[in-house]
């Protein structure tokens, strides 16, 4: 059950603590107090659509807290097993935005996705807001409900997937094969010439960077040959004075001269001696150069087209010789399997037909469990619809096959039937029905549902919507009845629903000298009188305390009577 909930900085509140009860919560205050704010509160923690707009204005950021107790053992497991996460018996879950839409999450202090936060919520909170009334009006939705309410049909659901998956990965791997025949074909064309267009590029690893630098030095041959005639004339002799080779010769010769003088003078001899041997090796290395050094036209032409084409296979087979050649080898072993592979696709195929009899037999299974669980389920609802003041409701749900092959909902349309006047025919749910008699209808599907699912919170949002009187007085009764086994949150405009709340919480809203605010208050037993009076419209306040006594205690005895 959901315990706590502390919201900060959410429109117009800017803090507030409400501790929720077991049993019937009722939350009620005047139009536009706030109760739509609780609700986005809620909505936001329970992992829904972060909308900045709510953060309270001139704050930065907005945050709301939720504390669960008394978890159900799949909701710890699912923790444990799919997020990682220990539960012993509270869960406390944190939601973070600021206004800059970063999004901050925690489940017991452990940084979690929303769509976690989303996952775990769903399966603590049934959280119906007033665009869920509209929600059983869509045919998904009324398929959903009979699943639900089945629960025989979630094992075969299960099965169906797998069988569907098995055909899918089939499918896929026939494609691969080539698919149809005339697809095999364009597959083997496709294949053959880009195997030829590699094998005959007869690229080598390497090539490219090679041919580039090559371009590049033929691309400078001007400056390289200029700098190699001008390190050739400074080594060699030339007409205008000694070449550097001349000049250390002539530094040898005099320094040999005085050998004998200082053993200092060997080793500087030997030195120039060293540097006369590298200096005309440098000298022969160059003039080799500058014969080699000589620009070919055709052998330009060439690299520039030979490059070109390289980025081209490049582009389309892989950003380098590698990459290209580990496409020759995945490409040829491709046409292997399309010349060489009719074999397996027969193989493949016949296990494509058994895999599709199975969906078929599964689809019929599933069928069939859905059609006895929406006669149960049309029949509970139509005797709850009875109590909720609507005797001649009547109620049946319409099976149509979809028209794909399969699908892994099923091969199933439904269409809810709906009739409330006697001597009328059924009719589709959404052509006939009213607000208020689709209060009742989704008040008696909650009801009905209630009884099969782990939910151990459900939060309505005015589902009286539309209802007075004597009917109104039937919806407080049944949601006492819904609240002695699930905990029900309900915000409602209703003075019958309000008395039979075990815990009533009220929304006003004020305005201090600055700004305004929300406030939610939890009500003791005197404020509680004085809401179910305003709410029954009753102005002289002795009065209205008087007839709102007598409602609340006509609502405690029937709670009384129902624990009996």
């Amino acid at each position: 059950m959901l315990q706590t909930l502390k919201i900060t900085n959410v429109a117009l509140i800017d803090s507030a603590i409400i501790n929720f009860e077991k049993g019937l919560n009722v939350i009620s205050g005047e139009t536009g107090a706030g109760k739509s704010i609780m609700l986005d509160a809620l909505s936001f923690v329970f992992g829904g659509r972060a909308d900045r707009t709510l953060i309270r204005e001139n704050e930065s950021f907005m945050q709301v807290e939720a504390i669960f107790s008394s978890i159900n053992p799949s909701v710890k497991q699912f923790l444990m097993q799919d997020i990682g996460i220990e539960c012993e018996d509270e869960i406390f879950v944190m939601r973070k935005l600021d206004a800059t839409g970063k999004n901050l999450c925690k489940i017991n202090g452990e940084l979690v996705p929303v769509a976690s936060v989303k996952k775990v919520c769903q399966m603590l909170v049934d959280l119906h807001g007033q665009s869920e009334h509209l929600s059983i009006l869509d045919n998904d939705y009324q398929l959903s409900i009979i699943d639900l309410f089945s629960k025989s049909t979630t094992k075969e659901l299960e099965k169906l997937t797998e069988r569907i998956n098995e055909i899918k990965l089939i499918d896929n791997q026939i494609k691969q094969l080539g698919g149809t025949n005339s697809e095999k074909q364009n597959l083997i064309d496709l294949y053959s010439y880009q195997i030829n267009e590699i094998e005959n590029a007869k690229i080598m690893v390497g090539e490219f960077e090679s041919l580039q630098e090559e371009k590049r030095t033929m691309q400078q041959f001007e400056k390289v040959n200029n700098a190699l005639n001008c390190c050739s004339q400074v080594l060699n002799k030339n007409s205008f004075n000694a070449s550097a080779s001349e000049q250390i010769a002539e530094a040898k010769k005099q320094m040999q001269g005085i050998l004998n003088l200082n053993a200092r003078f060997e080793e500087i001899f030997n030195r120039i001696n060293s540097t006369l041997i590298e200096i005309e090796d440098i000298s022969n290395t160059i003039n080799e150069e500058i014969s080699k050094n000589v620009f070919d036209e055709e052998r330009f032409v060439f690299l520039d087209g030979r490059l070109d084409f390289l980025k081209t296979l490049f582009r389309k087979y892989g950003g380098n010789e590698e990459s290209v050649l580990q496409y020759l080898n995945i490409t040829k072993q491709k046409l292997d399997n399309l010349i060489n592979g009719e074999e397996k696709r027969k193989d493949l195929q016949i296990k494509r037909e058994e895999e599709l009899n199975k969906i078929f037999e599964l689809q019929n299974n599933i069928t069939s469990l859905r059609k006895q669980s929406a006669k149960e389920l049309v029949k509970k609802m139509e005797s709850e619809l009875i109590t909720l003041g609507m005797p001649n409701a009547k109620m049946d749900v319409e099976f149509k096959q979809i028209e794909e092959d399969f699908s892994y909902l099923g091969a199933d349309k439904v269409e809810f039937l709906f009739s409330s006047n006697l001597g009328f025919e059924l009719k589709p749910l959404n052509k006939v029905v009213s607000g208020g008699e689709m209060s009742r209808v989704m008040l008696a599907y909650k009801i009905v549902v209630s009884a099969v699912d782990n939910i151990s919170t459900i939060l309505f949002d005015e589902i009286d919507s539309g209802l007075s009187g004597n009917i109104a007085s039937t919806v407080a009764e049944y949601m006492a009845r819904l609240s002695v086994n699930k905990q029900i949150i309900a915000i409602s405009h209703l003075p019958q629903i309000c008395a039979m709340a075990d815990a009533n919480i009220k929304v006003t809203k004020f305005s201090d000298n600055y700004t305004t605010h929300t406030k939610i208050q939890e009500l003791d037993i005197n404020n509680i009188y004085e809401e179910i009076a305003r709410l029954m419209g009753v102005k002289n306040i002795d009065n209205g305390f008087v007839v709102a006594k007598e409602i609340k205690e006509k609502s405690n005895n029937f709670k009384i009577n129902l624990k009996k």
